[in-house]
């Protein structure tokens, strides 16, 4: 736990000691002048009992655990204060307030199988048909418009966490019925919750600001919640992720820096490459460094597809990935 509040008993003590050795120093100046022989007598005897005291006092009660912390768990969700992305407390209070479970109701759809713009038929050129696959999808609009993570949904057996920020979207995701944990949040850009402003906006909604107590709110701006995509996995018992889905209108970067990589394992993403401060270099740059390789760019014309396809090196290497999809591609014909 990173919020810390230490015992003000140590620090007291150790006050007290210090007061009461400078009273005796006080004391044998004074002395020394009247008796200087007899007064070095009776410092020599008590300097043993003095010192002793003050290594007791030093010997302090070690800092108060994140359990015997009282704290505010709204300073945590805001920002204001910080726990590890894994904290019980933290996932407590995800799991109890933050998570909606699948619907046990049919969908209630009106595309086919697969509304993706082709990150989804590029993510099965590599699984194939692997049934029973975890995918996270993130933004997740509607839970229909474009989705990236239907397909596996409906026609693999996959189960899933669809995470959308704007509240008008997340009430369009409910009525859905998908069969997939749900959530109304944005991913943290840092690597603990906070609270931003959501700028509304269908599928261009996104992170407008930081700053949720400015007076000057402007027209669709929401304040939403934002929670580390580790955070939700812990909270789902999850750490294998066969296919994330990320589109977050430029902070994808920065949502892919939250992730402690050693501790959750992602087989693919498809991650858009638009929008943000960062350049398209950047974002393969870290991606290779924490072990990935980019299977292709996947764009449309009409800017509804901007993605990179990576793929983790110990899970398929890139000829394994070109000879499945050639054989996929010629079994089509």
């Amino acid at each position: 736990m990173e919020l810390k509040r230490f015992s003000n008993r140590c620090p007291c003590r150790l006050l007290l000691w210090l007061c009461l050795l400078c009273v005796v120093s006080t004391i044998v100046v004074v002395t020394l002048v009247k008796s200087p022989t007899d007064t070095m007598v009776s410092v020599q005897a008590l300097l043993p009992a003095l010192q002793a005291n003050a290594l007791r006092s030093l010997d302090c009660p070690p800092p108060l655990t994140s359990d015997q912390i009282a704290f505010d768990i709204t300073d945590v969700m805001s920002g204001r204060a910080t726990l590890k992305q894994d904290d019980p407390k933290l996932i407590e209070r995800i799991r109890s307030q933050y998570l909606d479970p699948p619907s046990l109701h049919p969908y209630r759809l009106t595309v086919g199988d697969d509304p993706s713009q082709g990150q989804s038929a590029a993510v099965r050129e590599i699984m194939g048909n692997f049934r029973d696959g975890f995918f996270v999808e993130c933004g997740a609009l509607d839970g229909e418009t474009r989705s990236n993570s239907l397909v596996f949904e409906k026609t693999l057996g996959w189960r899933g966490l669809l995470v959308e920020g704007d509240p008008k979207n997340y009430d369009l995701i409910l009525k859905k019925n998908r069969k997939a944990w749900t959530t109304n949040a944005c991913l943290s850009t840092k690597p603990y919750p906070h609270s931003v402003m959501f700028q509304q906006q269908f599928n261009l909604g996104k992170i407008s600001s930081d700053d949720v107590d400015s007076p000057s709110k402007k027209a669709g701006e929401t304040e939403v919640q934002c929670l580390p995509i580790y955070s939700l996995l812990v909270a789902l018992n999850v750490t294998t992720v066969h296919y994330f889905s990320l589109d977050v209108e430029g902070v994808e970067l920065e949502v892919l820096k939250t992730i402690p990589w050693d501790k959750v394992d992602i087989k693919t993403l498809s991650v858009e490459f638009v929008h943000g401060v960062w350049s398209k270099p950047d974002l393969k740059r870290y991606m290779e460094q924490q072990g990935y390789w980019t299977y292709k760019e996947v764009s449309q014309s009409n800017g509804w597809a901007n993605d990179f396809i990576f793929v983790k090196n110990d899970f398929k290497k890139r000829e394994d990935v070109l000879r499945d999809a050639l054989t996929q591609t010629k079994s089509l014909h």
